[in-house]
């Protein structure tokens, strides 16, 4: 912490403290703490709530929290734009913190656990069962038994205890980026959606014949190892960098199926199915070679689809894109690999070591994690942001024209207009409820390319590597000294290999040149991480 601070940091955050304050004296804002009717919380303002907000206290989600609790939140927003990283070093050193943190704890120098015995944070456990019931229930109780107590090893310290409320993730849509393909093409072909190697080959080939210059285009992380951009690679049942198979850590290049799919790239890549700038497209420029009928297919998000079937509308009338499912070595068989995210994210509520009620700033963050609290979270007000309809025996939550019509209420997406009202994803509390997802995917491509990715969710979620997983500081200086020079040569050997700039039969030689660099190192580290994390369980 003894990081050196710009004067001009220290002055903004100063200056925000004192527009917090104004209007109050600091005994009354100290008493209204110490009876738990108010509370100062830091927390950068999410992108899509600045278009329309100054200050979260004008969000109709806190404005309403507040009537349901009745606790009133002083916010404190680093400047706009800004990651808040340096406001939040220049707070926490000062004698007087605001009393809630929302901050990315694994960025913490040492992590959370440092932060609690750095005294920035408060450790929950002792807390949580009498004044966090509901946040308690997904750690310790039903819930979490249900989850396999994933979310408890995913929220606490190599130490066991817990240093924040997170954002969790519930059910079972955990992928939201793929394969996707030009759907009113292969119809026009008489072709199926791609499930296999030589599926997809029959499609570029025949796009190829008809005039699309680079059916395929992507960008080096979907060619390279990098993780979660899964491609090709799932069809030879291998996965991206280091993933986790039969409790092993497992670095893909290392395995024979990663070398037979680089194989594979190269002879795409020489038949002119491959787009070769692959090195240094950015999404824009994919993007445009399939608006512009360069391209067939690319790895994108479900984002991608809507924003791309608008924008080729105008030249391709009958212009329409499908999700792929992840490639597997047997047809109608999902792949056990793909992009998935993890049970819970870092990001999570701190309660300060300062903070003059702890008890009741705790008891508030649990509102986040009650039905009531997740519906006011993820859709607002009934009536004014979502309304409610029977479906097949069930109940759903449906957002109104305020949200689905954001072009008309002058916003530019979707997100936009969900993040003026509502902070429903992305921020502590309860994510990805079913009915927000289909929400914010309102294209019948979008909704269809949300459950074609998920598919293989259930076997990929037991190959990931935890995103949770915690170093040493020594582990994790050595881990970055050695990919530093590791993972540039190994990326420049195989990137060449595909290009056809080397053959595949130096391969195996950028292994050894790899291992040699000290990628064994690193999956010992990877691995005495992982069985780390996994012995929480155990206790």
């Amino acid at each position: 912490m003894k990081k050196a601070i710009k004067i001009i940091a220290l002055f903004m955050a100063v200056a925000m403290t004192i527009a917090c304050f104004a209007g109050c004296s600091k005994n009354e804002q100290t008493q209204a703490t110490t009876d738990g009717k108010s509370f100062t919380l830091w927390t950068a303002m999410d992108a899509n709530s600045t278009v329309s907000l100054m200050n979260y206290n004008e969000m109709l989600f806190f404005q309403e929290l507040e009537k349901m609790t009745g606790v009133h939140i002083d916010f404190i927003h680093p400047i706009a734009g800004s990651t808040g990283n340096e406001a939040f070093v220049t707070m926490i050193s000062g004698s007087e913190r605001p009393d809630i943190m929302e901050y990315y704890w694994t960025s913490y120098t040492g992590g959370p656990q440092q932060a609690i015995d750095d005294g920035v944070i408060v450790a929950l456990n002792d807390y949580l069962k009498d004044h966090a019931p509901n946040y308690y229930d997904y750690m310790e109780g039903e819930k979490g038994k249900a989850n396999g107590y994933q979310y408890k090893i995913e929220t606490t310290t190599e130490q066991g205890q817990y240093y924040g409320f997170n954002a969790l993730n519930i059910g079972d849509l955990r992928c939201f980026a793929g394969l996707y393909v030009r759907a009113d093409k292969l119809e026009q072909w008489g072709l199926d959606i791609p499930e296999t190697i030589d599926d997809w080959a029959a499609v570029f080939a025949k796009a190829k014949a008809d005039g699309f210059n680079k059916p395929f285009t992507t960008n080096k992380d979907v060619m390279s190892y990098a993780e979660p951009y899964h491609g090709f690679n799932t069809a030879f049942d291998v996965g991206k960098n280091i993933y986790i198979d039969n409790g092993k850590a497992t670095f893909a290049p290392f395995q024979k199926g990663y070398k037979e799919f680089v194989a594979l790239m190269a002879e795409w890549t020489k038949l002119g199915y491959v787009d070769t700038g692959f090195v240094t497209n950015d999404s824009a420029k994919i993007e445009g070679n399939i608006a512009n009928g360069i391209s067939i297919a690319a790895y994108g998000w479900v984002s991608t689809l809507d924003k791309l079937t608008t924008s080729a509308k105008e030249k391709f009338p009958s212009f329409s894109l499908a999700a792929c499912p992840f490639p597997s070595a047997k047809k109608g068989e999902p792949s056990r690999f793909g992009g998935v995210s993890g049970e819970a994210t870092p990001t999570a509520y701190g309660i300060s070591t300062t903070c003059g009620n702890i008890e009741k700033a705790i008891e508030w963050c649990d509102n986040f994690y009650t039905e009531e609290g997740s519906v006011l979270r993820n859709f607002g007000v009934e009536g004014d942001t979502y309304t409610i309809e029977e479906k097949d025996g069930e109940k759903h939550y449906v957002y109104t024209e305020k949200i689905t019509n954001y072009k008309d209420e002058g916003f530019t997406s979707i997100a936009q207009a969900l993040y003026k009202y509502m902070l429903p994803a992305n921020h502590p509390g309860l994510n990805q409820h079913p009915d927000y997802l289909a929400g914010y995917y309102p294209l019948p491509a979008q909704v269809d390319a949300v459950e074609v990715w998920n598919k293989g969710v259930p076997q990929a979620r037991k190959t990931k590597l935890p995103e949770m997983l915690a170093y040493t500081e020594e582990e994790s200086r050595e881990k970055t000294d050695i990919l530093e020079i590791a993972r540039p040569e190994l990326d420049v050997a195989i990137s060449n290999i595909i290009l056809g700039k080397a053959s595949i039969d130096t391969y195996d030689a950028a292994i050894e040149k790899a291992k040699e660099n000290g990628y064994d190192r690193v999956l010992e580290i990877e691995q005495a991480a992982y069985d780390r994390y996994m012995s929480k369980l155990d206790k």
